[in-house]
Formats: structure tokens, sequence, C-alpha cells
């Protein structure tokens, strides 16, 4: 085997291992989805639960506000960023990048990715960090019931990992796809 054609192996073997990768990401992130519109839903119930229950019974779900505020919302948001920029909901000015050659803006666009991606690390890193050490300190808010503060955090490492790993893996594409639309 020469190394030509050693390297167009290599090659013409990656689109494939992308693909496959952009796939498996595609359904942990729909399945992540599917949290975030669970903790939507809960958090609707639950709410419209507690005015029915505080007006009409003059019995409030006393535990309602803590559960949405500080875990179902925050899992709502996290959860559904990798899917909501995969399926389009992202924006990008694209006024300079349109007048350059599409070389050049294809590469400023793949570093923007991965600087984007590198900040979501760390984001997710630094969540991270701020679940393991509530969690080893055993953190709670207190009220009518002790709320643990880690599994508030856990959400913020998942989904800024997940979309951490949707950038990197757009940035590596063989094929650019533009930002903002959404992929197959």
């Amino acid at each position: 085997m020469t190394l030509a054609s050693r390297d167009e192996g290599a090659r013409s073997a990656f689109p494939a291992f992308h693909g496959r990768v952009d796939q498996v990401l595609a359904r942990v992130e729909n399945v992540a989805a599917v949290g975030a519109g669970a903790a939507a839903v809960t958090a609707m119930v639950l709410v419209s639960l507690d005015v029915i229950m505080r007006y009409a019974f003059a019995s409030p779900l006393t535990f309602q506000m803590y559960l949405t505020q500080y875990y179902l919302l925050v899992a709502m948001v996290m959860l559904a960023l990798p899917w909501g920029y995969r399926t389009g909901g992202a924006i990008q000015i694209r006024l300079l990048l349109a007048a350059l050659p599409a070389p050049l803006s294809d590469t400023i666009t793949r570093i923007g990715l991965m600087v984007s991606a590198g900040y979501l690390l760390a984001v997710t890193w630094r969540g991270w960090l701020t679940f393991s050490e509530a969690l080893a300190n055993d953190e709670v808010i207190m009220g009518v019931i002790d709320w643990p503060v880690a599994w508030s955090w856990i959400w913020v490492p998942i989904g800024c990992g997940l979309l951490a790993l949707r950038l990197v893996v757009d940035a590596a594409a063989p094929t650019l796809r533009p930002i903002g639309n959404a992929h197959d």
C-alpha cells in the first residue's frame, strides 16, 4: 500500500466516522431535549396546581417554588441547549463573513466554533466542580424541605458539555453547515 492510497483511505473514512459520531450525539441531544420538555411540562403542571390549591383551597404547594426555580427551570434550559443549536436555534451575524472568500469564511467559522467549544468546556468544568463541591459538602437550600444544592447544578455540566461536543463535531465536519440552519 502506498502512502498516497493510505491517505486517500483515511480521508474517505473520516466522513463516515464523523457521520456516525454526529448521529450518536444527535440521539443523546434528543434524549436531553425530551428531558428538558419533561421539566417544562412538570414546571407548568406544578405552578398551575399551586395556583389552584392556593386560591381555591387556601393550601399552596409549599415545595413548588423551590423545585421549579432551582431544578426544573435549570434542567429545562441547560438540557435544551445542544438540541436548540443543532436544530437551528442559533444566530450568526455573517456580514463580514459573507464578504470574505468561502475558504477563509469557513476557516474563521471553524475557529469560532472551536473557541466557543473551549469556553463551554470551561463552563462545563466549573459547573462540575461546583456540583462536586456541593455534593461533598451536603449543601442545602433551607426551607420547608431542605433542597440539596448539588442536584440543581448537575444540569450545567451536562447541557454545556453536550453543546461543546456539538460545536466540536460541527467544526470538524467535512462540509461546514451554516450556523442557524437545522441539521439533517
